[in-house]
């Protein structure tokens, strides 16, 4: 009786690791288009937060990515749409900008750092006599930290969104986290 025990036992242990080491695979979707990670996956972090490969959701998200070596930091910047430029009108007075020089081109970048739990931004406008004026947007918190996990960098898939313009969401039943532009 106790073998047989022991044996159903350890094949309810067995099926249990089986059924974990194939649980079902974090996705990623932007507006509905999935994104398609070639040879690094997300993952989920101990912290709870889905981890995505930088490249990939940069593409996916119209980003450009860079990455600084020396500093083991991703900086990813977004143009920014006219619709944008006009609704920063109250930000001349703020920075001493004259209106009539008018923001020609903005972009808005995030900083994430290897191991740091905070992320920075900033904003950067072209204005129509050919100077450049770069606003510091800020350090803002977060509950994970960006990593290096088999020679690629991983950053928390949320913050990056979010600040960027989309909204967040979850679908359980396909393992998918869905990012929806949403308008300016």
């Amino acid at each position: 009786m106790k073998k047989l025990a022991a044996l159903i036992l350890t094949g309810i242990m067995a099926f249990g690791c089986f059924s974990t080491a194939y649980a079902a695979e974090t996705k990623v979707s932007v507006d509905g288009v999935p994104v398609v990670f070639t040879d690094a996956k997300p993952f989920v972090d101990e912290n709870g937060r889905t981890m995505v490969p930088l490249r990939p959701i940069a593409n996916a998200m119209g980003l450009e990515v860079a990455w600084d070596a020396a500093t083991q930091t991703a900086a990813f910047t977004m143009a920014l749409p006219d619709e944008f430029i006009e609704m920063t009108e109250d930000i001349y007075e703020a920075f001493g900008v004259p209106k009539e020089a008018r923001f020609e081109q903005m972009s808005a970048t995030l900083y994430f750092a290897i191991g740091e739990s905070q992320y920075s931004g900033k904003i950067t406008a072209l204005m129509g006599n050919g100077e450049q004026l770069d606003m510091d947007a800020g350090v803002f918190p977060m509950d994970t930290v960006p990593v290096v996990k088999d020679g690629r960098t991983y950053a928390p898939v949320r913050y990056l969104a979010q600040e960027f313009g989309y909204e967040v969401g979850w679908e359980a039943a396909t393992s998918t986290v869905t990012l929806t532009f949403l308008e300016w």
